[in-house]
């Protein structure tokens, strides 16, 4: 066994049997902090609570490039996504809906089945959109999206390979030909309300029964937080908050 595998093995493991724990005991310390000096602030959620051990299987997973920049998710969110990966049905999709810098979609690559092709959709730089977009989210759409799986070569390729590009706006995108096929579905492109709510929509008619719809940065982005809870309270999905983390979970029946 490469060296290089061994350390994606331990990467998996340690996202979420230590790094996960550890950080929210740490959060937990510093929220405490900040109430005995009076000056305590949480965004408030409204969504129920909990553990990722409730959702997803015990199955092993990998993960590589770990290193997580600005706009990408938590080293411990990661770790989730690649469980809801392995947990996916052979012979589906799996679709995420936001690519940055296509760390996510390696790692689902990297732990869904081989028979799973992953397609991730990017808005690029300079294209006019349905929607505002917030200010803040400019540096996240002007970049090249999928540098960290684009020009892989050596063992990367096997899983690498089956990640397809997709460029538009998700809000106008043409889904017809993946509706209703995928196994697991990441929302993670714009954080405005409005998007949030075209996406989610769009999530559930995506999904296949039995599978799975993650979004993320709920309780830090206002308009994703809004957008899911007031998505929650009208349709009755059964939207779970897991525990730790800014990822809200749905499992389709």
């Amino acid at each position: 066994m490469e060296l290089s595998d061994l350390k994606s093995r331990y990467d998996g493991f340690y996202s979420l049997a230590i790094y996960l724990p550890a950080s929210e005991f740490a959060r937990r310390l510093r929220v405490l902090s900040r109430r005995i000096r009076g000056k305590w602030f949480s965004y408030p959620t409204v969504l129920p609570k909990v553990s990722w051990k409730t959702l997803f299987s015990s199955r092993p997973i990998r993960l590589v490039e770990t290193a997580k920049a600005s706009g990408n998710v938590r080293f411990s969110e990661l770790g989730i996504l690649a469980k809801a990966a392995a947990d996916v049905e052979s012979g589906t999709e799996i679709i995420e809906i936001g690519t940055f810098d296509g760390r996510t979609a390696l790692n689902l690559a990297l732990n869904s089945p081989p028979d799973c092709k992953i397609f991730t959709l990017d808005l690029p730089p300079d294209s006019p959109t349905l929607y505002k977009l917030d200010p803040s989210e400019r540096p996240y759409v002007d970049k090249v999206p999928g540098v960290r799986f684009k020009n892989d070569s050596g063992s990367r390729r096997l899983y690498a390979g089956r990640i397809v590009q997709l460029i538009g706006d998700s809000a106008t995108f043409n889904w017809a030909e993946h509706l209703g096929k995928a196994g697991l579905i990441f929302v993670d492109g714009s954080h405005t309300y409005e998007y949030v709510m075209k996406d989610t929509d769009t999530a559930f008619k995506l999904v296949t029964k039995g599978g799975v719809i993650l979004w993320h940065d709920y309780g830090i982005w206002p308009g994703v937080t809004q957008a899911l809870e007031e998505f929650e309270a009208r349709e009755k999905r059964h939207l779970l908050h897991i525990q730790g983390t800014s990822l809200v979970c749905a499992k389709v029946t």
